[in-house]
């Protein structure tokens, strides 16, 4: 067998799926040696590098491995990682939960700089398409030392392509394309990414449309068949599922005599449907636009600078409940809002006693305008200025980290701006000042053992929506409202963690702690208005704890198997009930089988999984927990076990590079189930099986 590098080992585990040649046996018999680049951390850590060497809990995807999970939605393709689960509207949405916190107390970045897409509500999705990425990182745990309020359960940065660049003289043109299928909504996507690269000239671009039907569900009794309350209101095909996307971006970067500098655009269109419990449809479109401006400059003694100015553009409007995409939109929630960022960061080697880290100053501005004729959120500003140093030291075999972070956060209701009444006259401001930091340290017992640790204290401002919201949420179905009197979530989280990497075993075990101050939840009033339920924004100290395992053996150069177990817990201290919208306990197991390559069939692959998920009852008064009541549905769901079926191959197309075909079957035998953080359980069944088949042609190179 070929010697694998300690960095791709870890890359390969890390990345959530196995490296995807260790020794693949030619036709002549022959190993086929096959390089792969080593995969770092270059975020969410003091000094870029080894995964396994930092004290905070990361993952990365990237090259192969997100080429193989890369799915319609961020939560679908991230929710195979420790820790990491998805909140759905059938195949739509992808709302990433990160140890049992989703919305506003996870921060999703794009390049480094925190997004925002009104994550306010359960079936609101971040505004990015996994195919447009070049590599995807997670950060587990209070993260708000880098990204600031939001960032109490961890952090997932999206990151477009990097500019390459050519030695001198010389010129380089690649591109990808991707057909692929989906049996259970007839959905197509069809993509296509190119660069082209000089000496000192890189230009990558890259679409996405993507179009989908109505969804499946396993054709079942419903609970007016059967008689059972428990019983879905809707099987089979769910009207009102149906979705259109077009999804796009362009980066140009220069590299000069002081250093690299790019420009990246990138623009989010989506329209869909939701089913409601009425049987109706509701109508949504959304758009984001992003511009970005890049700078790395080497300076003397080891220091680096990089700049990054940002514009955001988010546009989200709805109609009211019972009107569908195809009436048109009705002008009942218009929010639209501008952010930029301007943010400078001073990365460095040896200062004084520590060996490296990062110097940094973030300043935030947002504007939102509200339209519509309800207030589901108002209009307003909010502003950030923060403060950061995060840096590093070895000590022997100990790596030592630790970082503090101020911010100076302002949320300002402005009913100037806010077309419907408010409850407020003029402009109704809190401002914030919080400090948060962290310390952490990785011990290594050998070179292919590590004991990890990790304490942060993390912070997050109440919203706009938070504070001042006053109407209907056609998209759930419920009437919400804010709190004006809400104070910031502040949280201390601690890790411990064990990881091993060693050449035919890798993996990891991670028990946490996160103690969250005043955390703010959405609570069911038990009272109703016009026939919807009322939820009001409410805090309580609360506590999270979890187990994280994963492992992946090399049982012969042909075979491997892989695991991971998640288990999360979260109580509100003051009446010991569970938090909203917690995942179910899961375990997935996987095993892969490579094939030998016969003529012009290279690196085929057969992959095996299974995922199964405990039952699940839905905590007092949480969102959807209604449909508990109700003569139909459940908001609390049994325990599920799925098969899943992957193969595929690659051949010589053009060039040098492999085309690639992957047929990937979910739900293989098309089981009846309900997913706890599947928003659509209340009344229907989760997805039936679903058939993908892609097809990947590369151009170039």
């Amino acid at each position: 067998m070929r010697n694998v590098t300690l960095d791709l080992l870890i890359g390969s585990l890390l990345g959530g799926v196995a490296a995807p040649v260790l020794a693949q046996p030619m036709s002549d018999g022959q190993p086929l040696s096959v390089e792969l680049d080593a995969i770092e951390v270059t975020a969410g850590v003091p000094v870029p590098g080894d995964p396994m060497l930092q004290a905070a809990n990361v993952n990365v995807l990237a090259g192969e491995a997100l080429r193989r999970r890369e799915r319609f939605t961020l939560g679908e393709t991230l929710n195979a990682l420790p820790g990491v689960a998805s909140i759905t509207a059938g195949s739509t949405v992808g709302k990433p939960v990160v140890r049992g916190l989703t919305g506003n107390q996870i921060q999703v970045l794009s390049n480094g700089i925190g997004v925002d897409y009104q994550q306010f509500g359960a079936r609101h999705p971040p505004n990015i398409d996994p195919f447009l990425a070049g590599r995807i990182e997670v950060v587990r745990g209070a993260s708000s030392l880098l990204y600031g309020s939001g960032a109490l359960g961890g952090a997932i940065d999206v990151q477009a392509p990097a500019f390459e660049f050519t030695p001198q003289g010389e010129s380089e043109a690649v591109a990808d394309t991707l057909f692929a299928y989906h049996s259970n909504n007839a959905q197509w996507d069809t993509g296509a990414k190119a660069r082209a690269s000089s000496d000192w000239l890189s230009v990558d671009a890259g679409v996405m449309r993507r179009s989908a039907g109505n969804l499946n569900t396993p054709d079942a009794k419903t609970a007016a068949e059967s008689g059972n309350p428990s019983d879905p209101k809707f099987t089979g095909e769910l009207p009102f599922t149906d979705f259109d996307q077009l999804n796009a971006q362009f980066g140009v970067g220069v590299l000069t005599d002081i250093g690299e500098f790019g420009v990246r655009y990138n623009q989010w269109n989506n329209e869909n449907n939701f089913l409601l419990p009425t049987g109706k449809g509701i109508g949504l479109w959304l758009r984001n636009d992003q511009l970005q401006l890049t700078g790395a400059m080497p300076l003397a003694s080891g220091w680096e600078l990089k700049p990054t100015l940002s514009w955001q553009n988010n546009l989200r409007r709805a109609n009211s409940a019972g009107t569908p995409r195809s009436a048109g939109f009705d002008g009942t929630v218009h929010l639209e809002f501008d952010r930029y960022v301007a943010r400078l960061e001073a990365i460095h080697g040896a200062l004084g006693p520590f060996d490296g880290g990062t110097l940094g100053v973030e300043y935030t501005k947002k504007t939102q305008d509200s339209r519509g004729t309800t207030v589901l959120a108002p209009g307003g500003e909010v502003s950030n200025l923060a403060l950061f140093a995060f840096e590093s030291k070895d000590i022997g075999a100990w790596t030592l980290q630790a970082g503090l972070r101020h911010d100076w956060h302002s949320v300002t209701g402005d009913a100037g701006r806010t077309r419907a009444p408010v409850d407020f006259v003029g402009r109704d401001s809190h401002d914030f000042a919080v400090f948060t930091g962290s310390l952490g340290a990785v011990y290594r017992l050998t070179d292919q053992v590590a004991i990890a640790s990790n304490i942060g204290r993390g912070f997050r401002a109440p919203s706009l929506f938070e504070l001042y919201a006053d109407g209907v949420h056609g998209g759930v179905a419920a009437i919400q409202e804010g709190n004006p009197d809400l104070e910031p979530e502040k949280s201390i989280n601690v890790d411990l963690g064990l990881r091993w990497n060693t050449p035919r075993l890798q993996g990891s075990a991670t028990v946490y702690r996160n103690a969250i101050s005043d955390y703010i939840f959405l609570q069911d009033t038990g009272e109703s208005r016009d026939g919807l339920p009322v939820f009001v924004y409410q805090q309580e100290d609360a506590l999270l704890t979890g187990l994280e395992l994963e492992a992946r053996w090399q049982v012969t150069d042909q075979l491997e198997l892989g695991g991971t177990l998640d288990l999360v817990r979260g109580t509100n201290d003051r009446t010991d009930e569970d938090l909203p919208l917690l995942p179910a306990d899961s375990l997935r197991l996987e095993a892969t089988y490579r094939f030998a390559e016969r003529g012009p069939i290279r690196e085929p692959y057969l992959t095996l999984g299974m995922r199964h998920a405990a039952a699940k009852d839905a905590a007092p008064g949480e969102p959807f927990a209604q449909f508990d009541r109700l003569p139909f549905g459940t908001a609390s769901t049994d325990a599920y076990t799925l098969a899943d079926l992957d193969l595929g191959f690659a051949f010589r197309a053009f060039g040098n590079r492999l085309a690639r075909v992957d047929l990937a079957v979910r739900n293989l035998f098309d089981t009846e189930y309900r997913d706890f953080l599947d928003t659509y359980k209340g009344y229907a069944l989760s997805p039936g099986r679903d058939v993908r088949v892609s097809l990947s042609i590369p151009f170039g190179g």
